[in-house]
């Protein structure tokens, strides 16, 4: 199994979005796929799910959702419940969110130190109770993809959810806003690998070695985003940026020497260049769809109808790459 987020604490990036089509989409070209929403906004859990469904998972309890599932080990009450994902579609399941997962935040905020103790099991169990929730799920379904959905913040909360993932992707736009999540994320991710490293090596010993699988978090690549266009704002500006990601991409985030003269369409960590398909996105999160599957019957038409082709074509072969990026991580 192999378990990808896409993450950047700038908001409004399409990440939801993304995540949501490339689980539907991995799931239609043959994998088993599992999604974890690690978001206490509960963002992906409202567009997968109807109100009154994700309602039913909230007052049902226990492991319906990820807040239930770690609610034994926020109140220190034992070892988290089994989950018990939804089944969305054919190959593919969902544990959704809850709201009431902010109020892990803290604690995981106070336990991270207390990691580098040998002898502190209790603080193991907190910061590890996510990626052995995660775990779990892809196990209980036989997934071997999973996606993992966070919030866009460098929070205690992202820092063990990202614990659970082998890679990591960054959905950008051609802003500024995106150039600086880069240079946010790409030192963040080192430090918090870093720290773990270091935890992971005071716990191999001890009766918690089985508990540190490895999941190393690394970075495979960037999905940007098109601009849409603006009348108040012209396409120079936005190429402006565009131009600029390869390089921060590689210095910020892979460390790695600088090349200024990659342009996007030549640069090998660019997964893909995703048009904006702003008249889709509303549709199909009314119709809880995936863009490439909407219909004239969810009320598309005209230049739309080329559209939803255009973005079955482009989330095939980025799932495609996707997919190849994770077979080549080290086991």
């Amino acid at each position: 199994m192999k378990s990808l987020v896409l993450f950047n604490n700038k908001g409004g990036v399409g990440k939801t979005t993304l995540t949501f089509n490339l689980a539907h989409m991995a799931a239609r070209l043959g994998h088993r796929v599992a999604v974890v929403d690690f978001d206490p906004q509960c963002n992906l859990s409202s567009i997968f799910l109807k109100e009154d469904d994700l309602e039913t998972c909230w007052k049902r309890g226990g492991g319906s959702t990820v807040a239930g599932c770690i609610d034994p080990v926020r109140r220190g009450k034992g070892d988290g419940l089994s989950p018990e994902p939804v089944r969305i579609a054919d190959s593919l399941w969902l544990l959704p969110g809850h709201l009431e997962l902010s109020r892990f935040e803290q604690t995981l905020a106070q336990e991270w130190g207390q990691t580098m103790s040998s002898s502190n099991e209790r603080a193991l169990d907190v910061v590890t109770a996510l990626e052995v929730l995660a775990d779990q799920v892809a196990e209980n379904v036989r997934a071997d993809l999973l996606f993992v959905d966070v919030g866009p913040s460098l929070s205690a909360l992202n820092r063990a959810a990202l614990l659970a993932c082998d890679a990591v992707v960054l959905p950008l736009a051609p802003d500024l806003f995106s150039l600086q999540g880069m240079r946010n994320v790409g030192p963040t991710l080192r430090s918090w690998r870093d720290e773990w490293e270091v935890v992971r090596s005071r716990h191999m010993h001890g009766r918690s070695r089985a508990r540190l699988a490895v999941h190393a978090f690394r970075p495979i690549g960037y999905v940007l985003q098109q601009h849409l266009a603006r009348k108040d704002q012209a396409v120079e500006g936005y190429a402006k940026w565009a131009e600029a990601i390869p390089d921060t991409f590689r210095q910020e985030v892979l460390v790695a020497p600088s090349a200024p003269e990659v342009t996007v369409d030549r640069d090998p960590h660019c997964l893909a260049s995703i048009r904006h398909f702003a008249s889709l996105v509303p549709i199909a999160q009314q119709s809880r769809k995936p863009m490439f599957d909407l219909e004239q019957s969810d009320g598309i038409g005209g230049g739309q109808i080329q559209a939803v082709a255009r973005c079955r074509q482009e989330f095939t072969t980025l799932v495609e790459r996707l997919v190849q990026r994770l077979e080549a991580l080290a086991p």
